[in-house]
């Protein structure tokens, strides 16, 4: 099944964001932002 320019576009962002979330260096505050986004990102691509 052929994917959309902003599913794709989506996709690595969510990557991004995941590699982003591994860092140890994230305070409290930014940890739980970033969290927030994958999971709304995680929403919109049925994952």
């Amino acid at each position: 099944m052929p994917i959309s320019c902003i599913e794709h576009r989506e996709t690595m962002q969510l990557l991004a964001l995941k590699k982003r979330l591994a860092e140890e260096k994230l305070d409290p505050e930014e940890r739980e932002e970033l969290e927030e986004l994958i999971r709304n990102l995680e929403k919109r691509l049925g994952l």
